[in-house]
């Protein structure tokens, strides 16, 4: 019951984030597409997490996330601490199916994408050996699906490049100081008028941390918050109190002490102890061995390393080797 529970907070919270990412590594395309989140499938419960339509279906999309799109196109997502199963790709397929009842359309002028942060390895064992598909990737973190009804992809976000999606690849919970400055950075370039205000939150709240100490560094990211209204709403909600405008005051309220050294240890500890929990959820406990070699690292760039890695890896074994 909890973990349902879990997942189903972990959704409200990832999927309008997500909704935002898609659209912006979509945006050159903007004037030919539609976004519809959340459509209602059939009356009841069951919605498409987006369900994209070519306003011209002649239009040929050379982004790599969309170069399999037809007309329609169903994109589902789990977010990073969920995976995709064999009965979330079967649902997938089924939406799909339904859709094209419902509306009269073919299945071979739609398609399906399913998006997460950890590769399906048992998903992908399943659909080769007993489903005869055939899966290919001629690019990172995309992986075509050969054999079902409609054109599939699944779209690994953690694998994507940085520079090509910089949206969905940095939409997870375990950002480094660099990447979340490098997505602020990247927000100070769209209009103001773009949808990104879901996607900031999220990708702050879950990586609290990560935005404090970016925050400790400098006026650039405050002012780039402040630009887009961030930090006045943050301030209201209780959020930022003294992180961004508390400089410009003098009011640093903790700043500066997590400047010392004492403070850096607390963020190395909460560090590890963030990635014995990725792997306790995703994996399984690991053994007190384990934990006391992750705790002994005091490299907070090490750590990065070993956080992104938890996310992705398939089994402790795996993860002790790059432990080692």
């Amino acid at each position: 019951m909890r973990d349902k529970i879990d997942r189903f907070v972990s959704k409200t919270e990832w999927h309008p984030a997500f909704v935002e990412a898609f659209q912006l590594e979509l945006a050159e395309y903007q004037d030919v597409l539609t976004f519809e989140p959340e459509h209602l499938l059939i009356a009841g419960p069951l919605k498409i997490d987006i369900l994209i339509v070519k306003k011209n279906k002649e239009i040929e999309l050379k982004k790599n996330i969309a170069r399999i799109f037809q007309k329609y196109n169903i994109i589902e997502y789990k977010s990073p601490d969920d995976y995709i199963s064999i009965a979330d790709y079967d649902k997938a397929q089924v939406y799909s199916r339904l859709y094209a009842v419902n509306h009269g359309v073919r299945t071979n002028k739609m398609s399906v994408s399913i998006v997460s942060s950890r590769k399906p390895i048992k998903l992908f064992k399943y659909l080769k050996s007993e489903m005869g598909f055939t899966i290919t990737s001629e690019q990172s973190g995309i992986y075509i699906v050969k054999g079902d009804t409609s054109p599939t992809q699944i779209i690994i976000s953690r694998e994507l490049s940085e520079n090509v999606n910089l949206w969905l690849n940095h939409l997870n919970q375990a950002l480094t100081v660099t990447k979340l400055q490098h997505v602020l950075t990247a927000t100070s370039k769209l209009g103001k008028n773009t949808s990104i205000r879901t996607y900031i939150n999220v990708i702050t709240e879950k990586n609290a941390t990560t935005f404090q100490e970016l925050m400790s560094m400098g006026q650039k990211v405050d002012a780039i918050l402040k630009e887009f209204g961030f930090v006045d709403k943050w301030r209201a909600e209780g959020k930022i109190e003294g992180k961004a405008e508390g400089r410009a005051e003098g009011r640093v309220e903790g700043r500066i002490e997590g400047r010392t050294e004492g403070k850096v240890e607390g963020r190395i500890d909460e560090k590890a102890n963030m990635i014995i929990r990725i792997l306790s959820r995703r994996l399984e406990t690991p053994s007190k061995i384990i934990q006391k070699k992750i705790c002994s690292i005091r490299n907070m760039n090490k750590l990065d390393e070993l956080a992104d890695f938890a996310l992705t890896c398939v089994s402790l074994d795996e993860f002790m080797t790059a432990l080692e």
